[in-house]
């Protein structure tokens, strides 16, 4: 971008599960549908099955007909088919034990490139590889393929969220899900004013998809798939993004592996330096940066990751971690916050309402009682194949594959299920298998 945004601008999308729309506040009807469901509690609104599914909803998850075959030791992968004249439904599972397979979140390579789930698996030889979180796929947004939320990859957090989320957590090999968030600052010295908040790592400054943080226009408030926007942020960019920053109004900073400033001065984009960063600032931040990025001087870059109950969650080299939204599954319990996890506005039920009560190709994660990771696609959009499912459905099938927690990953036209390099369900895109950002991947484990 050549200057930060001037105005605010909204833009929602489907969380690539319907085709793309732009919408804008004041919808007439949003008085009228607040008046029918103000008796229902807003955190269930997106749960609720379409009107007159509620008996399909429970009835199509006991239909299910599973095919089942060892893949490898620890792995059991499971086909399921229901078709009756009500629904028609295709799901793949699998099932890893930690013990057994290596398990980890990956975006394999640069994060500003997308690629297919069936490629990851043939390049990286997996057992199973499905798509993980959301992601960009507009230059407009961001850079496409980068991810949309919370990423750790080998430990580098490479991606924040915008408050707090559902996360599948890898750590050491052993599968966690929780709602987590990142916080991240800069700091030039010890007295307060020489500290600043990071409002976003591998980001355009100014843009925030999936909104959700202070400042943000026209909400700071969560909602997810939609691109608010800020004229002061404090963005941070890693090496592993793999295109050049962006320039525009503002400053920016260059930094090597040790935090020591290279250059600083105005916002004219480049590339960031090998296990560096490069800091870019705009609006009051921006002044910020200017005045603190001294070069020759170091940068002390702070970052934590925790979970809801405000327990950290150490970045290591075996730690990996893909966000999604909303958790489905909690204490073995269906558990759907709509609101802190942004699935719909309590201000107009019709934002990504319909997205939750409609059937769509779904993913999801979840973990059993023995420390299984459950992953599960659910194909959508195939009348007479396919019909997909709502978050409701979705929370529903997690829950009777005796998953303890459970949450939705990236989903639509981006659901894919690669088996030993082969693509396992069958995508919703016209044109085949989409191309993703990143990935869960399950390997053999090597001697």
């Amino acid at each position: 971008m050549s200057a930060p945004l001037a105005r605010s601008r909204v833009v929602q999308r489907s969380v690539r599960n319907v085709p793309r729309l732009r919408r804008y506040a004041g919808i007439a009807a949003v008085a009228v549908a607040l008046q029918a469901l103000a008796a229902v509690p807003l955190s269930i609104v997106a749960a609720m099955p379409a009107a007159g599914s509620q008996a399909v909803t429970q009835g199509w998850i006991s239909q299910i007909h599973w095919k089942s075959r060892q893949l490898a030791p620890g792995v059991t992968i499971r086909s399921g088919i229901v078709s009756s004249r009500t629904v028609a439904e295709r799901i793949s599972e699998a099932i890893i034990d930690p013990g057994r397979a290596r398990i980890e979140v990956t975006h394999h390579g640069i994060l500003a490139r997308r690629q297919l789930t069936s490629t990851v698996a043939r390049r990286l030889r997996a057992l199973v590889v499905v798509n993980a979180g959301f992601f960009i796929t507009s230059g407009a947004d961001g850079f496409p393929g980068a991810p949309a939320g919370l990423a750790v990859y080998g430990g580098r957090l490479e991606s924040l969220n915008n408050g707090p989320r559902a996360a599948l957590i890898i750590s050491h090999g052993r599968p966690r899900i929780a709602v987590a968030e990142a916080t991240v600052a800069v700091r030039a010295g010890q007295a307060a004013q020489a500290a600043h908040l990071v409002n976003g790592i591998n980001r355009i400054p100014g843009v925030i998809e999936d909104c959700g943080r202070p400042g943000g226009r026209p909400t700071a408030k969560p909602r997810q798939d939609v691109t608010c926007t800020d004229d002061d942020e404090l963005v941070l960019l890693t090496s592993q993004l793999g295109a050049p920053a962006p320039r525009g109004l503002g400053s920016q900073a260059v930094l090597r592996p040790d935090g020591t400033v290279t250059s600083s001065g105005a916002r004219t984009g480049g590339r960031v330096p090998a296990g560096g960063w490069l800091i870019q600032g705009i609006g009051a931040a921006a002044t910020w940066l200017a005045r603190h990025a001294i070069v020759g001087h170091r940068l002390v870059v702070t970052e934590r990751v925790a979970d809801a109950a405000g327990h950290p969650i150490p970045l290591s080299s075996a730690v990996t971690v893909a966000s999604g939204a909303p958790l489905l599954v909690q204490n073995g319990h269906v558990a759907i916050d709509a609101i802190r996890e942004g699935v719909i506005d309590p201000a107009d039920p019709s934002f990504d309402y319909s997205w939750a009560r409609q059937r769509q190709p779904r993913t999801a994660a979840g973990t059993d009682r023995h420390g299984r990771l459950i992953l599960v696609t659910i194909d959508g959009r195939q009348p007479g194949l396919s019909d997909g499912a709502t978050l409701s459905e979705e929370a529903a099938l997690m829950r009777s594959l005796r998953a303890v927690a459970a949450m939705n990953l990236d989903g639509g036209g981006s659901t894919a299920m690669a088996i030993n390099g082969t693509l396992f369900n069958r995508p919703s895109d016209p044109g085949g298998e989409r191309a993703d950002g990143d990935f869960i991947i399950a390997e053999k484990v090597r001697s």
